[in-house]
């Protein structure tokens, strides 16, 4: 635990577990978190959160100020939590993944639910939210909460297709035209109310902090999306239109406190992303909310009690957070003054902003829960991501930025095994998914339980990778397979070697989903670098991705449009496409390949991974494929995160020793 006093000075101690003389066991670092999105009620009087049961996420709610007392736990087997917001002191809504991967009919997989249940800390009914019969029905979302509304304390506001008109009895012969509906909805009985209509190109709705629509998205069927602002209390005006085909399109995030200005995040005259304000009244953008002329703004924080968006957060090395608001900016700098080197992360407070949850972490601190409480400055440790794990049993992980074969600055981050001098080190490579996300400085449970192994891991941050600027993400379009992408995590392979630090004969690439093609790309494409591999939900064709997304969501989607963009100018072309899928050249592969997939994942279907399988065993190659049952690809059960953990050790363990 840690006290830290702001009052009179500032004070912090760490008590602090002695180091065990083994490593921590695979499941120190494969349980699910301990705590996950914590939010406390309005009145902060509640702490909601989601917390695993038997390996399971479920909501547990817990009495911030009896911390002896028992928790309130809502659970179900056939559901995963994903987020949660309060709604009142009595009502929380959660945000649900109801899975059925396979339609009881036909046999045929469908895609997963998303659905949201408002749980009663007094003990009423929970309900299913927006469970008018028609909506639910032709809906496979129905979870995203815009805004509360201050007008009525009981309701939220969510966004929901309805039908345009009134059906024939005979729905067969119709095919019913679609409108994105904005509805308020009761967590009393889960009821909707229709409060805006949309149109049929309608594809999001912004609301001020007393709730009203003060704007509205509709795109074209050539991918222009177009901003309406209230011209009037009947009437929409357009604003302004942005280009959502190549994947560079603003994005619109809500207003700001005084609820006149959009909070707008776009990269404008600047190569970077950032958050601007653009005028309701002016009609036009001003100075920028927050900007950084290295780093693109990697999120946003909204209040959840009036909606508005009241900072950005962003990755330097590690993550960063800045506020517009000064209150929050106050409490920010505080904080990052007493624990100083340490990301700080507000995630929740309560109306009277008395109460703050405040995240901490660091490379050996995994993510930890803390309460704040302004007046008096007491801040108290609350729980820890990964209680069996203690920083002496955690790697040190430092930046290790080096230049690829054409100039370009890659940044990158080594983890040394604890007690190894950093010479000829079984080394494992270990490529971010995505592609378009990041890896920075912090703790990752992956990249840790390798460590704790005796393997020195990088982490490359490839061209392609988030956060580095819209020219850093064009230089990777048409570059995956022998291009650049691939090349930049050589790259990295090289400067280890030359640099004395990873033993040449013994070197592993890890990675998962295009961490997982990445693995596949460089066992296949440099077959002489890597002494092994290992995929985990990796794509193996790269063909499928515009199939998947044309299937899924039409050929002229804006899915299609942007990994048409990612693969290329050949994205067209069957051949440039085989040129770049590790299943077509099989035949390359001299190092053992380890496969694993669960078998619900809808993100990429298990069939890569059979197809992969399939491919080296026809040309004769050391492949072994393990299916996992039970979950899919963001690996939601601890079991399956402890399964991959251990499969990954044995395979290391064979290949490259430890």
């Amino acid at each position: 635990m840690r006290i830290i006093g702001f009052a009179a000075g500032v004070a912090v101690s760490f008590l602090v577990g002695s180091s065990a003389e083994a490593a921590p066991p695979v499941e120190a670092f494969g349980s699910l978190p301990a705590m996950s999105h914590p939010h406390l009620s309005p009145d902060g009087k509640h702490l909601a959160a989601i917390e695993p049961v038997n390996g399971h996420p479920d909501i547990l709610v817990f009495e911030v100020g009896s911390p002896a007392a028992k928790p309130q736990a809502f659970t179900g087997a056939d559901w995963v939590p994903f987020d949660l917001r309060w709604v009142n002191n009595d009502r929380v809504v959660v945000m649900l993944k109801v899975e059925r991967t396979r339609n009881e009919r036909t046999g045929r997989r469908v895609r997963a639910f998303a659905r949201a249940i408002a749980l009663s800390v007094s003990g009423k009914p929970q309900v299913l939210m927006m469970n008018n019969q028609r909506l639910v029905e032709i809906n496979y979302g129905t979870a995203r909460v815009i805004g509360v509304d201050p007008q009525h304390s009981d309701s939220v506001f969510m966004e929901a297709w309805d039908w345009n008109k009134e059906l024939p009895t005979d729905t067969k012969l119709v095919k019913p035209d679609l409108e994105l509906n904005l509805f308020r909805v009761s967590a009393e009985d889960g009821k909707a109310d229709l409060v805006e209509e949309g149109t049929t190109k309608t594809i999001d709705w912004i609301l001020d902090a007393q709730g009203n629509a003060v704007a509205r998205l509709d795109q074209d069927s050539d991918l222009q999306t177009t901003v309406y602002v209230r011209d009037g209390a009947h009437t929409w005006r357009s604003a302004f239109t942005f280009d959502s085909s190549a994947g560079s399109e603003d994005n619109v995030l809500g207003t700001t406190a005084d609820g006149g200005t959009l909070a707008v995040e776009r990269h404008g005259n600047r190569n970077t992303w950032g958050i601007e304000g653009y005028s309701l009244s002016g009609s036009s953008f001003g100075a920028p909310l927050f900007a950084n002329s290295a780093y693109d703004v990697a999120d946003y924080t909204q209040d959840a009690w009036t909606n508005a968006v009241v900072g950005a957060r962003y990755y330097a090395d590690k993550e960063e957070s800045a506020y517009f608001d000064p209150r929050l900016q106050s409490v920010q700098s505080a904080l990052e003054k007493a624990l100083p080197g340490e990301t700080v992360d507000i995630v929740s407070w309560d109306q009277a902003r008395e109460h703050f949850i405040v995240a901490t972490e660091s490379p050996r601190e995994p993510r930890t829960y803390n309460l704040f409480t302004h007046t008096g400055g007491q801040f108290t440790a609350l729980a820890t991501e990964f209680p069996n794990l203690q920083a002496t049993d955690l790697a040190d992980m430092k930046p290790y930025n080096y230049a690829a074969s054409d100039g370009t600055t890659i940044h990158a981050y080594l983890t040394l095994p604890p007690g190894k001098a950093a010479k000829d080190l079984p080394t494992v490579i270990f490529p971010h998914g995505g592609p378009e996300v990041r890896d920075g400085l912090g703790f990752d449970w992956w990249a840790q339980f390798m460590a704790s192994r005796g393997y020195a891991v990088l982490q490359p941050n490839f061209r392609g990778s988030a956060g580095y600027g819209w020219d850093f993400t064009k230089a990777s379009f048409g570059q995956w397979g022998t291009g650049k992408m691939q090349g930049d995590i050589t790259d990295g392979v090289k400067r280890l070697i030359a640099d004395g630090i990873a033993d040449p004969k013994r070197i592993c690439i890890v990675g998962a989903s295009y961490g997982g093609y990445a693995a596949l790309a460089g066992a296949t494409f440099t077959p002489d670098l890597y002494a092994c591999a290992v995929s985990y939900a990796g794509l193996a064709d790269a063909g499928s991705v515009l199939g998947n997304a044309a299937k899924h969501q039409g050929q002229d989607s804006e899915a299609v449009y942007y990994w048409r963009s990612r693969l290329g100018d050949s994205s067209n072309d069957p051949a440039y496409l085989a040129s770049i899928s590790p299943a077509r050249h099989a035949a390359n592969v001299k190092a053992p390949i380890l496969l694993l997939h669960c078998k619900n994942d809808l993100t990429v279907p298990i069939d890569q991974s059979i197809l992969e399988e399939s491919a080296l065993k026809n040309a004769g190659k050391n492949v072994q494929f393990v299916p996992i049952d039970g979950d899919d690809h963001y690996m939601f059960n601890a079991a399956t995160r402890i399964e991959v953990l251990k499969q990954t050790e044995a395979f290391l363990k064979a290949h490259i020793g430890n």
